[in-house]
């Protein structure tokens, strides 16, 4: 067991393995990474995978990019982490249409390639959508599907050949605090000083935090997936655009021959973690077939052979949602030296790249090489959020994630 340690991070997922590559390459090598079960176990074990790009705000848009600058770069034993297979993001009704009109001009301002194009050219390039309805669609062509786990091991393999310590099954019981600040990670193997933590710890980032004396106001919510059998007609060798039809609810993308697909029901489900569960994926919950059935009927709409393809797995996934629906980055106000990296609301894949670069740029040179005021969690002052608010808050982002017209 290391006792001493420049930094340590905690989580091994994608944005922890992505900090700790970016710092080791900003020449900080002094640093262990913990685990507290088997590597890659956590939400990034199972996420979805679709990246996408645009955001209404220009400085995730451009952490965003460099994730997928980074992501076209990573591979492991020869098996590549992302594959550019463009995203399609459909309009089923004409405030929706107005909606992408109004995207494509900002995406063209902040330098992001899009163009609007006819349902017939979005069909060609996703050839089980049905048309009626749909008035067009925005394609970003390079969006991609990602292997999440492929991507955190790549970097956390090149973080180790840096210098980086990586501890599994190393599970945190308390964060020494003195004077203010950080002193020492305390682990079931023993202590490490340390004067720097970073918390990317996905759903368990509050309870973490609480350990530093941290207010974290971050929901862990209910997300719900599911992979069809085989589907004639889908080929790895020529594989369809990811696909997003927000008027329904739902989201596709392709994996091998199969047909992934997810969504933002309009009733979304909180998950309460009174504590960390000492189980091999405490991320992965009970599949509700009723509560997915209002997003089955929705991409059955889009996809009508969706209505007849038998389903290969089905996941409940926990995922960390926010009250403003904006990432939780930066030191925390109550204490010095405990730094945050969570609260991604299901698009983490999307960004762990460039938060690992705007994360090791800040810690290294004492400020963020991009304007993340929106992101710093000092916006939330230091103080607890009242449960109630906290959950009708996250409830609205979850709710809204894909419903709400008016970007």
């Amino acid at each position: 067991m290391q006792q001493h340690a420049r930094v340590v991070i905690i989580g091994s997922g994608i944005c922890g393995s992505s900090i700790a590559y970016h710092l080791a390459k900003r020449g900080w090598t002094e640093i262990v990474m913990l685990e507290q079960g088997s590597l890659i176990s956590g939400t990034t074990s199972h996420a979805p995978g679709l990246v996408g790009q645009l955001r209404s705000n220009p400085s995730l848009v451009k952490m965003l990019q460099d994730s997928v600058e980074l992501y076209r770069t990573l591979e492991v034993d020869g098996e590549a982490g992302y594959v550019e297979v463009g995203s399609l993001r459909l309009a089923s009704s004409p405030a929706r249409m107005r909606e992408l009109e109004r995207q494509q001009a900002h995406a063209e301002r902040i330098g992001l390639a899009t163009s609007l194009i006819t349902a017939e050219e979005a069909q060609a390039m996703f050839r089980m959508m049905e048309t009626d309805g749909v008035e067009g669609a925005l394609l970003l062509p390079s969006d991609g599907s990602a292997k999440a786990p492929i991507l955190a091991e790549a970097m956390r393999r090149k973080a180790e050949a840096l210098g980086v310590k990586v501890q599994e099954q190393s599970r945190v019981t308390g964060i020494e605090v003195s004077g203010g600040r950080v002193r020492a990670v305390a682990t079931l193997e023993g202590v490490i000083r340390t004067d720097l933590v970073v918390a990317a710890t996905g759903i368990w980032s509050p309870l973490i935090g609480k350990m530093a004396g941290v207010n974290i106001p971050l929901q862990p919510m209910q997300h719900q997936v599911v992979w069809t059998e085989p589907i004639p007609g889908l080929s790895a060798a020529n594989p369809v655009a990811n696909m997003r039809d927000p008027d329904n609810l739902v989201y596709f993308r392709q994996d091998g021959q199969s047909l992934v697909m997810g969504g933002y029901e309009l009733d979304p489900r909180f998950f309460e973690p009174a504590a960390i569960p000492q189980n091999d994926n405490p991320t992965k919950s009970i599949f509700d077939a009723g509560h997915f059935q209002s997003l089955m009927d929705g991409a059955a709409r889009r996809v009508p052979g969706l209505a007849y393809a038998p389903l290969a797995r089905t996941l409940n996934g926990i995922e960390s949602f926010t009250p403003d629906g904006e990432f939780i980055l930066g030191e925390a106000p109550e204490t010095l030296g405990f730094w945050t990296a969570c609260g991604f609301c299901a698009h983490g894949v999307s960004g762990a790249g460039g938060v690992g670069k705007v994360m090791a740029d800040w810690i290294v040179d004492g400020q963020p090489s991009l304007d993340l005021n929106h992101m710093d969690i000092r916006r939330f002052g230091g103080k607890p959020m009242p449960d109630g608010e906290l959950k009708a808050q996250t409830r609205e982002i979850y709710r809204d994630y894909y419903s709400k017209i008016g970007y």
